[in-house]
Order: structure tokens, then C-alpha cells, then sequence
């Protein structure tokens, strides 16, 4: 098997692998690229042949999750070529697409979807769907082999989360030793501190709700975890509300989910009637004129919190309407900055180094790669478009 990266080893975000043999052509996550800080330029529009440019020359394009940096660009894939998701991930991204009026519809619309753990042949290569835990439901790892070579692709992964506590046992189970591992470093260039567990963060925002009668959290309609955190942590008397599209999204999840923890049964939507003043309420919120004007009600009123609970570097002045949300409550003194990132630290790396046992690792989706020096097998310096060769 050979290996490109045509996109993801000097960046995070916007990622393309290409995984090939003599006759078979595999594409992992067709991305967009994050958006630029303030005044930096983005990188050059990447064009694939054979994926989204020329004729088409590929067997396949996988999608790990349903993240805008992994698969924000599947509109762009020649429409010949199949694409391949996870079952939720499919649903619910097209809701999200179908919500926002954005491109990518029909082309989610034709993907067809894969199985956990279920082997799926393409040409001569043999792809397994590993669930992981990201910040996103429905994400996956990709075992690829083929002429007796394994790989391992991680997609983006943490161990720190709800379902983080099973990943030793399936990773021995179901993978084992690989010969190359190609494994996400969003974090590598951070303090190196131990990541904030959505343990932690259940126990700030549920002090926060006992505190305090209405409650915002300005969270994104897909991070699973962190609203069934929010739900199931919402005393009795008091309501969970949510807007119509973020209850459709629930009733996605507790459609597939045969656990009680995902199963949103006392959610509201805005606007049935509920005495929210007099009850109180814990609200999902997002970047909407619709939520501003109900937080805008809400923001001068003792009784009433913010937690924003995303990535901080969205504050960094590239999103001034997101800013323009938050800042009535801001000036206030009245936000809490609530997080745990979907993304593996160094010790994570080590953990599926020691199960995996590569002979090489090959960093991605990271601006940091020789942050894994030393990590315990030989390291792949490689940059985007350069071929990696494991037939020898």
C-alpha cells in the first residue's frame, strides 16, 4: 500500500489521505479547511484528480465523522465516485445541510453508510469502521489492509469523554498490531496538561444549573455528549428547552441510541406554551438572531448565566456575530467558560501506540508534528502530496 497525505500534516483541519494499492484508490475525509485567523490568509482550494477534479479515478471516499474539516468539501467529490458514513453521521448532517440551505444535500443523499466493526471490501482493500469517541456521535477510526499490510486511521479521537472508557478492549480486540499508524495531533502543540474530562465539565455545569434559574450554554446542535449532559442534568420543574431543529436531532439520536442516556425525552421546544419565567429552563443556544433575541431578554437578570462551552479560538475576533452573542452577558461578568475538547493529548497517543504496536506513525489534522518525537516507534516525516511507500 502507498500512503498521501494531500492535505493535514502541516495543518489542522481540511484533511485528505489517500490510501492506494496497484488497483484500488481509497480517499479518508474530504474536508474544509478551518476558517483563517484574523487577517491570515487560507490556504490555496485543493483539487484531487480523479477525486474532485478530471475524470474520476477512485474507488471510494470514507468520511469519519460529520465535522465541517472532514467532510466539508463532499459536495466537491466527482458524483460517479461512492461515498461511504456512518449511519447517524449521515442523518444528521443532513439535516444540518438541509437546515442551513447549504451545499453537500445530494451528494449525502446518494452516500451510502458502513457498520461498525462490519469488514468492507473495496477493490483490494479491506476497510473496518472502529467507533471512537469524539466530540462528534456517530465518529469513527478506519483499519485498512491489504497485501498483507495494516493501517490504522484515527480520524479524531479522545479517550477523555463518555465513551472513552471502552476504548482499550476494542482497540485490542478488533485492530491489534498495525503497521502504520496515521493518527490525528490537534493538540500536540498545547501545554501538554491533562484535558478537561466531560466528567468535569458535567460537574461545572451542573453546579452552574443548581445556582442559577435560567441558564444559556452556547454549544453546537451536534456535540451529542455535551447536550445529553445538559438534559440529564436538568432537575425536575424545571425545563430543557430547544428549538425545532435541534429536537429534530435529538429524535435522530434516540432513534439509533439503544442507551437511556441519549434518549432526550424532556425536551421542549421554544414556544409550547412553557412558563420559562416562572419555571426556568437550561437552553441550548447557538449563533442565531433567534436565540440573541431571547438572550437579550435574559441577560440583565440576576437570575440568569451564560456558559459557552466551545472552542475558545472562535473568540479570537474571527466571528464577530458569535462575539455579538455572548457580549450583553460578557460585560455582565456573567459567562463561564466550559469545555473539553474532542481531541487527543500526547497520552492518548502513547495508549494507542502501546496497543498498536506500529512500525511507524504518521501525524495529521496537527500545525505540531514533531511533538510525537519519542513517541515509540519511528516517526514519518512526511509533507502534503509526498508518497509513503510500506511495500518494502
Amino acid at each position: 500500500m502507498e500512503v498521501i497525505v494531500h492535505r493535514g500534516t502541516r495543518q489542522i483541519g481540511g484533511c485528505v489521505t489517500e490510501v492506494r494499492t496497484a488497483a484500488t484508490r481509497i480517499i479518508l475525509d474530504f474536508g474544509s479547511d478551518l476558517p483563517p485567523e484574523p487577517g491570515a490568509l487560507g490556504p490555496e482550494p485543493l483539487r484531487v484528480e480523479g477525486v474532485n477534479c478530471g475524470q474520476p479515478r477512485c474507488d471510494a471516499v470514507l468520511f469519519s465523522h460529520y465535522h465541517g474539516d472532514h467532510v466539508g468539501r463532499i459536495h466537491e467529490v466527482l458524483p460517479e465516485i461512492p461515498l461511504f458514513m456512518g449511519p447517524l453521521a449521515q442523518r444528521i448532517l443532513l439535516a444540518l445541510k438541509k437546515r442551513l440551505g447549504s451545499e453537500g444535500v445530494s451528494a449525502l443523499e446518494r452516500a451510502c453508510t458502513f457498520q461498525p466493526l462490519k469488514p468492507l471490501p473495496i477493490g483490494e482493500i479491506t476497510i473496518t469502521p472502529i467507533p471512537t469517541d469524539h466530540s462528534a456521535f456517530d465518529a469513527y477510526m478506519f483499519l485498512l489492509e491489504a497485501g498483507g499490510k495494516r493501517i490504522l486511521h484515527t480520524g479524531d479521537f479522545r479517550f477523555h469523554g463518555f465513551r472513552g472508557r471502552g476504548a482499550e478492549r476494542l482497540i485490542q480486540r478488533y485492530v491489534g498490531r498495525v503497521d502504520l499508524l496515521i493518527t490525528e495531533g490537534t493538540l500536540l502543540k498545547g501545554s501538554g496538561e491533562a484535558p478537561i474530562t466531560e466528567y468535569h465539565v458535567q460537574a461545572e455545569i451542573a453546579e452552574l444549573i443548581r445556582r442559577f434559574k435560567y441558564v444559556f450554554v452556547l454549544c453546537s446542535s451536534t456535540n451529542i455528549d455535551r447536550l445529553a449532559l445538559l438534559h440529564n442534568n436538568t432537575p425536575r420543574g424545571r425545563y430543557f428547552v430547544c428549538d425545532s431543529y435541534q429536537r429534530e436531532i435529538f429524535d435522530l439520536v434516540k432513534d439509533v441510541s439503544r442507551s437511556g442516556y441519549y434518549q432526550f425525552s424532556r425536551a421542549w421546544v421554544y414556544g409550547q406554551n412553557l412558563d420559562l419565567e416562572k419555571q426556568g429552563f437550561v437552553m441550548p443556544v447557538r449563533k442565531h438572531p433567534f436565540f440573541k433575541g431571547i438572550m437579550d431578554q435574559y441577560a440583565a437578570n440576576p437570575q440568569s448565566w451564560l456558559v459557552y462551552s466551545m472552542w475558545k479560538g472562535y473568540l479570537d475576533g474571527r466571528d464577530p456575530e458569535l462575539e455579538d452573542l455572548i457580549r450583553p452577558f460578557a460585560e455582565r461578568g456573567k459567562v463561564a467558560y466550559v469545555h473539553s475538547s474532542g481531541h487527543a493529548v500526547l497520552e492518548d497517543i502513547r495508549k494507542l501506540v502501546e496497543w498498536t504496536s506500529p512500525a511507524l506513525v504518521l501525524p495529521i489534522h496537527t500545525e505540531f508534528p514533531q511533538g510525537l518525537a519519542g513517541i515509540g516507534a519511528e516517526l514519518v516525516s512526511l509533507r502534503d502530496g509526498e508518497v509513503l511507500d510500506l511495500r518494502s
